[in-house]
């Protein structure tokens, strides 16, 4: 089987969604949490087993929440050689459509229950159940080792890999005994047919005995439950009629105390009547204490409130000539600092024009400094353009003369050192390859008493002619020694040939030039820079030629100033403009401009300087005076505000007054003061009265306990009400009891038992033929399968291998596995320690069960019983090193069938090669 899409409608939280997998290879369909993941296993196991009109509640749980939709699951596969598009939709609308395409391009069709039906036998017929268990991983169980003993195309792929048969019997023998044995037993060992149908008998029989048994107990038990009820009636009725006559009793003592209790009554009614009236004089009384307070309180305050409206409105017409005065000397400020403003522009103007000129005279010598600037950096310029070396490549010739200096140090240690001396008279010839001479170049012949220090990296050849032949060969990593060594040597020169220099001394002393001629250029740039701040000086030695050529034209002289009268001194809050009268202050003096406008830019600042003190001196004035002004008129806002408070102040008091008078002549009109402090006392003498005479009567109540009698009543009428209650439970308990009596009796329960007790023996009878046949037949069957299971352990072989030869290549050679009978791991033996696979780490456990099914799949991949491998939310135990040798065993195994991995955390399969990932959104 492969599965090639799953399409899911109003599937829990998936709307619409559908997923495309690969017939072959791995994929990884990567999502969120509650993306819906896990519904697409759940949906294509969902559309084989349940029918569209199916009311099961694994349909009603996948209906979104809410909503009246029906749950809708399409699949599409091959299976059997044939490809299948099946539909189906539950709850709402139901549907079940089925579209088959054979090998041979013919289309069938089927709709309704036959859709169902043919899906569902296809589906048994070509997918075992076992191995579709087996390596179908739901979420969490991802620690559970498969045991796939019963998986059928796995027994058939490993029989056919090892050739061992599978029976330890002839074939017709084997089904013969199965079928007897599976008469009376299922596989899983549990009664079926005839046997079981027996064991039901039996029970049956037990129970229908037992309870004619437990009805014969339960009249007994009635018996004596009726003659328990009956002593116990008779018992509460003497009760009941012995607490009547206590009953009476207390009612009859009741009666003789309510005369007290209602003489009591009326003597605490009349007491709280005249503590009313005491509470109601005693209130009049404190009420007109409060009203001669009141109007003794107001008098004063009113004569003292209209003293001070007088004073208030005293001060406030003082204040409101005091604020005229200074908004008079105001207006005179305001005027004289409008002349000064006057003055300020026009010295501004006259050392605008000379600053112009001063500017005009500067730039044109920035100007001049420019062109010398832009000529140093055009030269330096040139200079740079020369040189080809920078930084990095003196960085990579140093390096690479290291590395020449470093491969020649390693091939003087690593290649054999030969020392040459010629000691007599006949000539010595050395020649070779791969031959150096630390004191130079290495000679061709060697003069009498002459030596030589050679390494020999390839062949050295020493001869005297005639006499001896000597020849030094190096080791093969002398040849690797040599190749570093001219390989560095070659990039060197590369380098130094690309730098255009000798050697690293040379390079260094350009570079040095460069990073000269690069500071020259920056400082050039940094004063062309500053030179150039303000813009081009051309531009602006234009515009200020322009400006004061027009300028020229239209001076003029500045006018006159015209005299200012001094500030006189004001009244009241003004007193502060006293101190502008001092001999000291010359700013109200004549002033007399000069004759002419200074040449000169100082003399035109000094100017201008004097002018904006004058300004300033006009301004601190008129800020002074505006402050006068403005404290002159908050002193007469506060006044006159205070003047109109005290006059509404002074008006409430007198209404007040008024009031307070009006009310005490009102409560005098209805009682004097006299005569309500005798009620008062009336009152107070009333209640002391009442009081001994509530005393009194309490007295005669306490000695008669009238009191405690109601509750006495109440209490004995309680119990009375129970004891009611208690004999008319017991009376219709009897009356139960005995019609369940008279019913047993004419219900012949005797005689059932009786039968019921024939039955059961002969069906034990019966079962007991029948258990001595299924235990003979499950004996037989059992030994036969001992035997075949001692056949399965030399085919159990193939499994075992393939699951090691997968292991190694996570594990390394030392990995060994051990199967159990049903060819499930039961040990796993790694680096010479071999351990139960309960005793192994949650991550050894997960890697060997993913291990174990990736074999079974790749044994059975090329039968038609094969089936896609699924794995949802696994490797959740798994270190980074596992992860990845893992990983790389999902790649390996989705060349040989179809694996389908369901993750929240694609990273734990990122090194899973030639994989595909699919991306669910939520």
């Amino acid at each position: 089987m492969r599965l090639h899409s799953l399409t899911l409608r109003n599937f829990r939280g998936v709307a619409d969604r559908t997923v495309r997998l690969p017939a072959l290879g791995t994929t990884v369909v990567v999502g969120d949490n509650e993306v819906g993941k896990s519904s697409l296993v759940e949906a294509f196991g969902l559309v084989f087993d349940l029918p569209d009109d199916s009311k099961s509640t694994r349909i009603r749980d996948i209906q979104p929440v809410g909503q009246d939709v029906g749950p809708e699951v399409t699949a599409e596969l091959t299976l059997g050689g044939r490809e299948l598009t099946y539909t189906k939709r539950w709850l709402k609308n139901r549907s079940t459509e089925l579209t088959i395409v054979e090998p041979d391009g013919r289309r069938q069709s089927w709709t309704g229950r036959e859709a169902h039906n043919e899906a569902e036998r296809l589906f048994h017929q070509h997918v075992d159940p076992v191995l579709w268990q087996t390596l179908m991983v739901s979420q969490g169980q991802s620690l559970v080792l498969p045991t796939p003993a019963d998986a059928e195309p796995l027994i058939t792929a490993v029989t056919a890999e090892s050739g061992t048969p599978v029976d330890g019997a002839s074939m017709p023998l084997v089904t013969a005994v199965e079928h007897e044995y599976l008469r009376y037993w299922t596989r899983g060992g549990r009664a079926t047919g005839d046997f079981a149908r027996s064991e039901k008998a039996v029970v049956a029989a037990e129970l229908t005995e037992a309870q004619a048994l437990k009805a014969m107990e339960e009249v007994q038990q009635d018996i004596r439950r009726a003659e328990r009820l009956a002593l116990d009636l008779e018992d509460v009725s003497g009760r009941l009629t012995d607490h009547l006559g206590t009953v009476e009793d207390l009612r009859e003592r009741k009666k003789a105390t309510d005369e007290i209790l209602l003489r009591r009554d009326a003597v605490r009614h009349r007491a709280e009547t005249a503590r009313a009236r005491l509470e109601n004089h005693t209130r009049t009384r404190v009420e007109r204490e409060r009203l001669l307070d009141e109007v003794d309180r107001f008098t004063k305050a009113d004569a003292e409130l209209t003293e001070r409206r007088i004073d208030a409105e005293t001060v406030a017409r003082t204040a409101a000539e005091t604020l005229h005065a200074a908004e008079a000397a105001l207006a005179e400020v305001v005027e004289l600092k409008d002349a000064r403003r006057t003055d300020v522009q026009e010295a501004e103007r006259r050392v605008s024009e000379l600053m112009d000129r001063a500017e005009l005279d500067r730039l044109l010598g920035q100007q001049s400094e420019l062109v010398d600037v832009r000529a140093r950096i055009a030269a330096a310029g040139t200079i740079l353009d020369r040189i080809k070396v920078d930084d990095a490549l003196v960085a990579a010739l140093e390096d690479a003369h290291a590395a020449v200096v470093e491969a020649r140090a390693a091939l003087a240690a690593g290649v054999p050192e030969v020392s040459v001396r010629r000691l007599g008279a006949e000539p010595v010839e050395l020649s070779g390859t791969g031959l150096d001479c630390p004191a130079g170049t290495v000679p061709a012949e060697l003069g009498f008493d002459e030596s030589a220090e050679l390494l020999v990296s390839g062949e050295l050849v020493l001869g005297v002619p005639g006499q001896v032949e000597v020849t030094v060969r190096a080791g093969g990593e002398a040849a690797t020694l040599r190749s570093r060594v001219d390989e560095a040597v070659r990039r060197e020169k590369d380098l130094l040939k690309k730098a255009g220099v000798k050697d690293v001394a040379a390079a260094r002393e350009v570079l040095r030039k460069a990073d000269t001629a690069t500071a020259e250029l920056h400082e050039a740039r940094r004063t062309e820079r500053s030179l150039t701040a303000g813009g081009d000086p051309g531009e602006r030695i234009a515009v200020l030629t322009a400006r004061l050529g027009v300028g020229a034209d239209d001076e003029a002289e500045g006018e006159e100033t015209s005299k200012q009268p001094a500030v006189e001194g004001v009244p009241g809050q003004m007193s502060l403009f006293e101190e502008f009268a001092s001999p000291h202050d010359t700013l109200f003096e004549d002033f007399e401009p000069p004759a002419s406008e200074p040449d000169d830019l100082s003399g035109a600042q000094r100017v201008l300087e004097e002018a904006r003190d004058g300004l300033a001196e006009a301004e601190r004035l008129l800020r002074d005076a505006e402050f006068a002004a403005a404290q002159a008129r908050k002193a007469a806002d506060e006044d006159r505000s205070e003047a109109q408070n005290a006059r509404a102040r002074s008006e409430i008091a007198a209404e007040r007054l008024a009031a307070a008078i009006e009310a005490l002549e009102a409560a005098r009109s209805v009682l004097d003061d006299d005569a309500v402090a005798a009620a008062e006392s009336a009152a107070t003498a009333e209640v002391e009265a009442v009081l001994e005479e509530l005393t009194a009567v309490q007295e005669q109540v306490d000695e008669a306990g009238a009191d405690q009698v109601a509750g006495e009543l109440a209490d004995a009428l309680a119990v009375a009400g129970r004891l009611h209650s208690e004999r008319d439970t017991l009376r219709d308990a009897l009356r139960t009891t005995e019609g369940r009596l008279e019913q047993s009796g004419r219900d012949g329960l005797a005689t059932r038992r009786d039968l019921a007790e024939f039955e059961s023996a002969a069906v034990r009878a019966e079962h007991e033929s029948l258990r001595r046949r299924a235990d003979a037949a499950r004996r037989v069957f059992e030994t036969l399968s001992r035997h075949r299971a001692e056949a399965q352990t030399k085919y159990s072989e193939p499994l075992q291998s393939r699951i090691e030869a997968l292991g190694r290549s996570v594990y390394g050679p030392s990995f060994r596995v051990w199967l159990d009978d049903d060819l499930a791991v039961s040990e796993r033996e790694l680096d010479g320690a071999r351990l139960p696979v309960e005793a192994l780490s949650t991550g050894a456990q997960e890697q060997l069960a993913i291990i174990t099914r990736l074999a079974i799949s790749h044994l059975v991949s090329t039968g038609e019983g094969s089936v896609p491998v699924i794995f949802d939310d696994a490797l959740g135990w798994s270190d980074k090193a596992r992860l990845r040798d893992i990983g790389a065993l999902l790649g390996r195994a989705g060349d040989h069938g179809q694996i389908i991995i369901l993750t929240c955390m694609p990273d734990r399969y990122e090194y899973v090669p030639k994989a595909t990932f699919i991306k669910l959104d939520g």
